[in-house]
């Protein structure tokens, strides 16, 4: 459910978006494919100084780099760019599309922001993408100052209020999340997303009747999103109705239930109506499946304590041990809290 702040996770059209100005056609004949060219990888390779090249010529080598994925000789070319034209926002644009297409993050935030600064006026969506960097680099409050930013510049793009209420939800900012949720309700009334935001809000603010009524207009207009329906579960089991949330999401395909915090929900509407051992079957299937990955630790632990719940002693040890071996903290704790079996 946290893809709503999509931070976290970053669209392939974002990582590999590149402006006219950074990509020419790879299968272009007349692209530079020159001994010029080699000639500036061999001196970048070597530590020497590379000719000067326009802006122009430097990007267009850039990108008979990227198109090649050898992005290391693109940093270095890049890099001396920025040295020879320190203004350029240009060059600061393509080296945060090409730290991005890397996934090094942190450094493409510190050259979007170094792209901004140098940019007359304020560009919305350069805005937009430092905020969504930001967030992705664990900086939620420099994402909401710079989604603010992009919604000043231009107020009738739907995007940017409903980001920016995304993250003050992150915040805890509540009533400033529903001000963003309000505006951008104005100019989409037909998103979705907008509504299932609400809908959390009104959750986490225990105001389960709103909240229902919110993510009942997000379900209508989009109703095969899975993470619209884990949130309705999640309300119906806060309100008192696990049978319904259990309804909910075991009516979903398995993939959208291989998340840890929508087994954990569904185990825990199973322990409302007194069933531990479907609880713990659904724990068991979930560490096994992940007993090689870095959810193995917690996984077990969770499949254990379901197992304790449903008197299943043997079983909840072993997966206690197989928890502790995998590192989890509280695992050993835990195990010697049982009560002894003589």
């Amino acid at each position: 459910m946290l893809a709503l702040v999509v931070a976290a996770t970053l669209s392939l059209v974002l990582i590999f978006f590149a402006a006219k100005s950074l990509l020419v056609d790879p299968d272009d004949p007349n692209a530079p494919k020159s001994d010029a060219l080699s000639s500036s990888a061999n001196q970048a390779a070597a530590g020497q100084s590379a000719p000067t090249q326009t802006i122009e010529q430097v990007l267009e080598s850039v990108q008979v780099y990227v198109s090649s994925e050898e992005f290391g000789p693109a940093v270095t070319i890049l890099k001396g760019a920025i040295a020879q034209y320190p203004a350029d926002a240009d060059l600061r644009f393509a080296m945060v599309e090409l730290y991005m297409m890397m996934q090094d993050f942190p450094n493409a935030y510190e050259q979007i922001v170094a792209a901004i600064d140098r940019t007359q006026g304020v560009d919305a969506a350069a805005q937009f993408k430092a905020g969504t960097l930001a967030n992705t680099i664990g900086e939620p409050e420099l994402a909401e100052s710079h989604y603010r930013a992009a919604m000043e510049a231009s107020p009738n793009n739907a995007d940017y209020p409903l980001y920016l209420a995304n993250i003050q939800f992150k915040l805890n900012k509540l009533d400033k999340a529903k001000a963003s949720l309000a505006i951008a309700a104005r100019l989409a009334p037909d998103r979705a997303m907008i509504y299932a935001t609400w809908a959390k809000i009104a959750l986490r603010q225990n105001k389960l009747t709103i909240a229902q009524q919110q993510i009942e207009k997000a379900r209508k207009l989009e109703p095969h999103v899975p993470a619209w329906t884990i949130i309705e579960a999640s309300i119906q089991k806060r309100d008192g109705h696990p049978e319904r949330a259990i309804e909910l999401l075991t009516a979903l395909p398995q993939v959208a239930l291989d998340d840890p915090e929508t087994m954990r929900l569904l185990a825990e509407s199973y322990g409302m109506i007194g069933r531990p051992e479907d609880a713990a079957s659904r724990m068991v299937d979930f560490a096994t499946v992940h007993s090689k990955d870095e959810l193995a630790p917690q996984a077990a632990f969770d499949a254990a304590v379901w197992l304790e719940r449903a008197k299943l002693r043997e079983d909840a040890v072993l997966w206690g041990r197989r928890a502790r071996d995998l590192g989890h903290k509280q695992a050993q704790g835990w195990l010697d809290s049982l009560p002894k079996v003589d």
